[in-house]
């Protein structure tokens, strides 16, 4: 479409989307852990994913019953920012949702020569609260994320909660950033450029917010602010406009009555907010935009516009000055984040948040530390320390490509072994320096909070690795600093205590890492992984000393960080007792000589029995000790499943026995009117689903490269056995009066359909037919499998044009195919056949 036509009218309207979650990674392993506020889910990336940032990625439009007609790709039409932190763990957890977002700034690009997409300074510091250093790599390292992911350079960056001083905006404008988005009490005053005009006060909100206004900096420099409606933007997320897409098009239509605009000016009707309040904070929010985008779409009058696009077309006509130091989250400037202003969630009212300023106090003490540290200790070593710290993200983005890049680009001179360490070492310091800043650490309610214990895990990384660099230790100092910022809840104690007995038992070190991999080892009876999370293993011992009275095994090896190249050596022994009762004890070996006296000892205390083998791991090894519950995460869940699986297996044999040798008696039972008792009810429910779920997975074992050869309408002998044996046991649970809920092999069929439908996407008849076998499948056995993926996907294959090849060839009709919209309550092939 040209671009004449794109920007015809003056009524133009433009969402953003603030996308943001705190790096809850664990920063020794680069992963996050369990957060049980998050159940059901695992952590709350998960759950906010799961409700929010994949579903508006393809959000359903429905009819008057509540049928899917089609998905639509809301960050399309939204403009948006995601943190950098949260691409990074989305693009390792969930890439489909990173790509969707790709697709959607590149579509914009193609459509208006400008993407939809902003950058964020960085990791959600509150840059006005931050020295210029800080300021500057926090803008830096946005930039250079965005570039990585979205391949091109960003015109705009989000400002972590709008926060916004003159200088942060100069170092945008040096860095090349054209504009960013502002809430209206942020505007001092304004006037036009284009006439002889006098300065308006603003700073009481009453800005007019329909057009972009020229922001000149210190430097000479000019940046263009956009500042958001702050009705709509209060109403979306305050006011449950998003109930219905029609609330929301009320409130836009509001907007332009209200419009300041001058005769022929072109408008702007534009709002920011949290993401995620599109689904996440507001159940089905993510459909009601879809919905009011999919409206706009007939609209004469009013069209959706990225911010950047509107900034080309239309010349910039007034110029502002700011309110310096304020947020959009805080009505006290920036008090939020250091001092007890009066602003909190409101949860806890008569908590105060007085915590807050030594919380910010210590952390500065200690951020003015390692920066001296990191100064002095890496001035030998390259050109410029604070320019390798810039340039430090590209490592972090691609460790193994660009390391010694990075290295050679910044290196005084030629660095040995020792010296690359010192260097990639430090820089992680300083990562973790400034990720102590991210905002949510002050935003909530108590020093105790998970997001303060995010900020202090990232200190107590920064402390170990100032130590490691040969720094002081400062970790006491800081303690006693933390003692000030009292808890709310008086068994919290203070930010210490906090400290202490959350924060310090996150730090993982090379033994625990050894130690997991072993245990996991030896319960999976497998090889060791040489991979976990950020480590490595590499074993050089391992050998089984003894399998009774209880197994026991020696290991050497030595575990690496993969990011900065530390190595360290690791000796340990372990027992497994029976069940998930394991011992490991592990130490740092002094010389070689410590393995051959560690065997020597286990094979002596073998002799003796299990007393003896705990005895010998003591004494080479020392009193403290390892169980399961002491290992990292994943290993662990993957010992306790395995372990678990055949005392499951074995209950679920008992109840199949009892009952084929109790049938006669039982149904004889419940044809005299003799209730069942309920656990034998349940028991006969089991034993038949794992029938189903038998004979569905021998289906599935069936369909290789002969699965055109089990079509149902060929009369496929072993297809039809399949059907009516599943036909059979559909009937069984009915004749003995249980409910047909077939949790688990409705699981096995979501899994099947999702797999297949990828597959049949590339229009091969064999897979086509399998989608269609697994939907009668479903339909023999009254199972609804309306999961959000398998709607997803048969959203893809319906649209794809491997589907409608087939079907002119072998369903032109469309009669078989429709089985499938019907089975998921959709109406797709309404849209991509008519």
């Amino acid at each position: 479409m040209e671009k004449a036509a794109e920007t015809k009218g003056t009524r133009f309207l433009c969402l953003h989307g603030h996308f943001y979650q705190p790096p809850r990674e664990n920063p020794w392993l680069e992963a996050v852990g369990r957060e049980p506020s998050a159940e059901p889910d695992h952590d709350w990336n998960r759950r906010i994913t799961k409700e929010c940032y994949r579903p508006n990625a393809a959000a359903r439009l429905v009819d008057d019953k509540n049928r899917v007609l089609r998905l639509r790709n809301n960050y399309e039409d939204l403009s948006f920012n995601f943190g950098p932190t949260l691409l990074h763990w989305l693009s390792a957890n969930e890439p489909w949702v990173v790509d969707k977002l790709v697709e959607a700034d590149r579509r914009n690009v193609e459509r208006w020569g400008s993407g939809n997409a902003l950058a964020q300074a960085y990791n959600h510091m509150i840059l006005p609260l931050a020295n210029r250093r800080d300021k500057e790599t926090q803008i830096v390292w946005g930039i250079e994320d965005f570039r990585h992911r979205f391949g091109r350079l960003p015109e705009g960056m989000w400002l972590p909660e709008t926060a916004v001083d003159p200088e942060t905006l100069d170092i945008m404008a040096e860095k090349g950033l054209r504009f960013t988005i502002l809430a209206p009490h942020q505007a001092a005053r304004w006037r036009f450029v284009d006439r002889d005009d006098p300065w308006r006060e603003a700073s009481d909100g009453s800005i007019p917010t329909g057009r972009a206004y020229r922001y000149r900096c210190s430097n000479g420099k000019d940046l263009a602010i956009f500042f958001y409606d702050g009705a709509i933007a209060r109403g979306i997320a305050f006011e449950r406009l998003l109930e219905h897409s029609s609330k929301l098009l009320a409130a836009v239509q509001d907007a332009f009555r209200r419009s300041q605009a001058q005769e022929g000016e072109p408008w702007l009707v534009h709002a920011a907010t949290d993401g995620e309040s599109y689904g996440h904070h507001f159940k089905f929010g993510d459909m009601a935009l879809a919905a009011a985008f999919q409206a706009l779409e007939t609209d004469q009058e009013i069209r959706a516009i990225p911010y950047s696009a509107f900034l080309e077309r239309f010349p910039i006509r007034a110029e502002v000055e700011i309110v310096p130091n304020t947020a959009w989250s805080c009505a006290h400037g920036v008090g939020r984040w250091h001092t007890d202003c009066g602003c909190s969630t409101g949860a806890h009212p008569r908590w105060n948040q007085k915590w807050r300023e030594p919380l910010r106090e210590a952390l500065n003490w200690l951020a003015d530390r390692l920066a001296a540290h990191f100064e002095a200790a890496l001035d030998r070593l390259v050109r410029d320390p604070w320019a390798a710290r810039n340039d430090y993200l590209r490592v972090v983005l691609d460790r193994e490509g660009e390391t010694r890049p990075f290295i050679q680009r910044h290196q005084r001179r030629e660095l040995n072994a020792e010296e690359r360490l010192l260097l990639l070492e430090l820089l992680e310091m300083q990562r973790a320096a400034l990720y102590m800043f991210t905002s949510c650490g002050w935003f909530f309610d108590d020093v105790s909070g998970i997001e303060t214990r995010i900020i202090l895990s990232h200190a107590c990384r920064a402390l170990e690795l100032l130590r490691r660099t040969g720094g002081p230790d400062l970790e006491p100092d800081f303690a006693a600093r933390l003692e000030k910022a009292e808890s709310n809840v008086r068994e919290y104690g203070t930010g210490a205590d906090v400290y202490r007995t959350w924060v310090k038992p996150q730090a993982v070190s090379a033994c625990l890492v050894a130690a997991s991999i072993a245990m996991e080892g030896m319960a999976l009876k497998a090889e060791c992984r040489v991979r976990i999370h950020s480590f490595s293993y590499l074993p050089e011992q391992q050998i089984t000393v003894s399998e009774h009275p209880v197994p026991c095994q020696a290991w050497c090896g030595s575990v690496t960080d993969r990011r900065t190249g530390r190595r360290e050596k690791v000796l340990l022994a372990l027992v497994h007792f029976g069940g998930l009762d394991f011992r490991c004890s592990t130490a740092v070996p002094e010389s070689d000589r410590d393995w051959d006296r560690l065997l020597h000892a286990l094979k002596g205390g073998a002799e003796e029995g299990t007393s003896g083998l705990v005895r010998a791991m003591d004494e080479v090894l020392g009193e403290d000790s390892l169980s399961l519950s002491d290992i990292l995460e994943e290993p662990r869940l993957r010992i306790a499943r395995h372990l678990a699986q055949d005392s499951l297996a074995f209950y679920t044999e008992f109840q199949k026995r009892y009952f084929y040798a109790n049938k006669s008696l039982l149904w004889s039972l419940r044809q005299w009117g003799i209730e069942l008792p309920a656990d034998v009810q349940d028991s006969i429910r089991r034993v038949l689903e794992q029938e189903v779920v038998e004979v569905f997975q021998s289906f599935l074992t069936g369909v290789g490269d002969d699965a055109v050869e089990m079509q149902a309408d060929n009369g496929d002998f072993r297809y039809r056995m399949v059907m009516a044996r599943l036909g059979a046991l559909r009937d069984a649970f009915s004749s003995w009066g249980l409910l047909t809920e077939l949790s688990q092999a409705t699981r096995c069929l979501i899994r099947a359909m999702n797999k297949k439908m990828i597959e049949a996407a590339t229009g091969e008849s064999r897979h086509i037919e399998t989608v269609l076998q697994l939907a009668a499948i479903a339909d023999v056995l009254h199972v609804s499998p309306r999961d959000w993926w398998v709607t997803t996907n048969w959203y893809a294959l319906a649209g794809s044009p491997g589907l409608a090849r087939w079907a002119r060839r072998f369903d032109p009709q469309l009669a078989r195919l429709r089985s499938v919209d019907r089975l998921l309550h959709c109406r797709f092939l309404d849209a991509f056949h008519p």
